[in-house]
């Protein structure tokens, strides 16, 4: 990527005071979440399965567990019998035995810090949403299976249930990895569970935009991540979006370059959708921009223009940002011209 030759310990210095302003405003005004009564319901389907012994001991607990092994797996309860045929020997597996083992260590899912952060997470959620539902949460663990034709078999989000594939959450300290690219296994790491979880729970109140353009997505995903920070304030923002360190604070001090791109060609109320998903989809890089910016840039992007409007909205709530649905409004009342934030 081509930059300007900025002096880049003092962007970082400004990016760096910016962010302890953010925290400082955030912090100074939350209430106490701590009041909030929430329930975390986290059953752990993945220790029922790896106890049973045998193929009748696995069928009931298919029969135990019907609807969140229908949904997981995606087969009616006519399959049981044949999936069962299928995870008995992965179950018995020594090698996978020794990877679901090493998931009960403290430093992976073995402690409560699974519970913990879904409870801050619910409540804060609760606070801003008297109405929530906390979802129950079911854990599992096959060893990757079914990856490639299943659906979400890392994660699945409902207003009722919430699934969570443990093993796909290991990250590159895991026995075995999953069969993504070394990009995307930054959101594979135990701390992203919760904010990946919550990520997702956003678009039950995420607002869309009647028009079609990049600028839409944009700012559909910056009040995502926006929505994802308040209610887990502490979180890094490399838990969200998946990015290194490196690559939130480069973007962060070269966005006016990234920004002259979008400008330059035109791309904000771009409607093509090949065109949109070179900067809103998956992927490892941006090289329309540079061969080191990272991918998805225009959701990052997106989340700069909403938290400038929703920051410099004192007064404004996270259900009042959630609902609005013109793009256009929310990027022009914020004023976002690619600058880093004023000190």
């Amino acid at each position: 990527m081509k930059y300007l030759n900025f002096n880049l310990l003092f962007s970082l210095i400004l990016f760096i005071s910016a962010c302890t302003q953010k925290e400082d405003k955030q912090t100074s005004s939350d209430p106490d979440f701590n009041n909030v009564k929430v329930a975390v319901n986290i059953q752990r389907l993945d220790k029922e399965m790896f106890a049973c012994q045998n193929k009748e001991e696995l069928l009931e607990f298919f029969d135990k567990y019907p609807t969140f092994i229908s949904d997981y797996f995606q087969i009616s309860s006519a399959g049981f019998d044949e999936l069962s045929d299928q995870l008995l020997p992965l179950i018995q597996n020594q090698g996978l035995r020794d990877f679901y083992k090493q998931s009960q260590e403290p430093a992976f899912f073995g402690g409560q810090t699974l519970e913990n952060e879904f409870r801050t997470a619910f409540q804060h959620i609760k606070y801003y949403y008297p109405d929530f539902k906390e979802p129950k949460i079911y854990t599992i663990f096959s060893g990757f299976f079914g990856q490639g034709y299943l659906k979400n078999p890392e994660l699945t989000v409902s207003d009722s249930a919430i699934y969570i594939g443990l093993d796909y959450f290991m990250g590159r300290k895991g026995k075995y990895l999953p069969d993504v690219y070394d990009y995307q296994l930054r959101k594979t790491i135990p701390e992203a569970v919760v904010p990946q979880t919550i990520l997702l729970l956003s678009q039950r109140y995420n607002a869309t935009s009647k028009e079609k353009s990049l600028l839409s997505d944009m700012i559909w995903y910056g009040k995502s991540f926006v929505f994802a920070h308040t209610m887990m304030p502490e979180k890094a923002d490399s838990l969200l979006i998946g990015y290194t360190t490196q690559q939130i604070d480069e973007s962060y001090t070269f966005q006016k370059n990234i920004w002259a791109h979008f400008i330059d060609n035109q791309l904000l109320y771009n409607t093509q959708d090949p065109i949109k998903a070179k900067y809103v989809g998956e992927r490892p890089t941006t090289p329309e921009i540079g061969k080191s910016c990272p991918g998805s840039i225009g959701r990052w992007l997106g989340w700069r223009i909403v938290g400038k409007y929703f920051d410099e909205n004192e007064k404004m709530q996270i259900p009042e940002l959630m609902k609005m649905n013109d793009a256009q409004k929310i990027f022009e009342a914020s004023k976002y011209k690619g600058l880093p934030d004023e000190d």
